[in-house]
């Protein structure tokens, strides 16, 4: 029975676990840091033991052919070279997002909505402020379409307004959108580097900048979905994943953010986009699911 060796590599630590054809779900998820100068002897040994002859590999990074080259670390993932070198029967490649966006099936009963929806077409739209951005649109939960929306730039200017900034070096979407945007942020108006995660937590403390931060965020969150929505029509909803919005999810002001979602629209777009759900997955490592499901679907 031809075995599965499903990855996902992150820029600090790799996930990985073993499945087969016939299995239902993935259990002994398994974490190992991440580091290019031995990535590939780990890679083999894990083949080797456990007789691997399909791999399905996420990382971060636009995916261009059969190669993903990380924009977290300097390394290039080629599945050609991958399948070779190992004598792999086959070698996918996933962006990380395209993975998450694959998961659906995985993930659809541990989603906490923002606001309900009512369903006009099946097309999901998987976005995730982390340390970057990411965003992958499902379709029919059949074919995935990622983006590198991330790297985009219209909207920013736009957006400094909610943080109340100007004249700043930052000019694409994830640097408004983004863990990365939080702490970035808070420096330029505290000159102190602070992770997101710290500069959540003064949030929590009532710190008047981290308030101004995470507000700024949260706005820049609902205006850039609402962006998002018009552009991609996800009639079964948006579905926000990673870290970073599961712990800011619960100080979300529901009826705030809402407003803002469908704010400056005409009516027959706000009627739009009051149709469109908005959730947040509470289930972690959504890419090995992605990539699960990705290989149960192969005719192989």
């Amino acid at each position: 029975m031809n075995k599965a060796l499903l990855v996902d590599v992150g820029g600090t630590n790799m996930r990985y676990a073993i499945a087969s054809k016939d299995s239902d779900d993935i259990s002994d998820i398994n974490k190992h840091p991440f580091d290019p100068n031995d990535f590939e002897i780990h890679l083999e040994q894990l083949i080797n033991d456990n007789n691997i002859e399909i791999l399905v590999l996420s990382a971060a990074g636009p995916k261009i052919n059969n190669s993903i080259s990380m924009t977290n670390r300097n390394f290039t993932f080629d599945a050609d070279d991958i399948k070779n070198k190992f004598s792999l029967k086959e070698c996918f490649l996933l962006n990380d997002w395209e993975a998450i966006a694959y998961s659906y099936d995985f993930v659809s009963d541990s989603i906490e909505y923002i606001k309900e929806g009512v369903q006009f077409n099946k097309n999901v739209l998987f976005f995730g402020p982390g340390t970057g951005l990411g965003a992958a649109l499902s379709l029919d939960n059949k074919i995935v379409i990622s983006t590198e929306i991330g790297n985009t730039t219209n909207s920013s200017l736009s957006l400094q307004k909610n943080y109340n900034i100007e004249n700043t070096n930052h000019f694409t979407l994830e640097d408004f959108v983004s863990g990365s945007a939080i702490s970035n942020i808070y420096k330029i108006k505290t000159n102190t580097q602070m992770s997101s995660e710290e500069v959540y937590e003064k949030f929590r403390e009532n710190d008047d900048i981290a308030v101004e931060v995470v507000n700024g965020f949260i706005k820049s969150l609902a205006q850039t979905l609402s962006d998002m929505a018009l552009t991609y029509l996800p009639g079964n909803g948006i579905l926000l994943a990673g870290s970073l919005i599961r712990t800011i999810y619960p100080n979300i002001n529901k009826e705030q953010f809402i407003e803002i979602f469908t704010a400056n629209k005409s009516d027959i777009h706000k009627n739009m986009l009051e149709m469109i759900s908005i959730g947040v997955i509470t289930k972690q490592r959504t890419p090995l699911y992605g990539n699960f499901h990705f290989y149960k679907e192969l005719d192989l």
